[in-house]
């Protein structure tokens, strides 16, 4: 059962790092993502993110490295 309320537990915080990406703005164009989906299998996962160019994905690297519990968990 464990590993069941892990596999939740490491869901639930894609899910969250999903819904703070969608807030973050291009640099260049000042607009949000198009588009923010967690994608995968729990240990793999990451974030799909389409946008107005690749600075948007830069953008949201930087807001994940700049928030502690998400530094923790490289």
């Amino acid at each position: 059962m464990a590993a069941k309320e892990d596999t939740d537990a490491v869901q639930a915080m894609w899910d969250d790092l999903a819904r703070q990406a969608r807030s973050v703005h291009c640099p260049e164009h000042f607009v949000e993502p198009w588009r923010v989906h967690v994608i995968g299998t729990s240990p793999h996962l990451k974030l799909d993110i389409s946008g107005c160019c690749p600075r948007i994905g830069k953008a949201v690297n930087e807001m994940i490295a700049a928030d502690p519990k998400f530094r923790a968990t490289r």
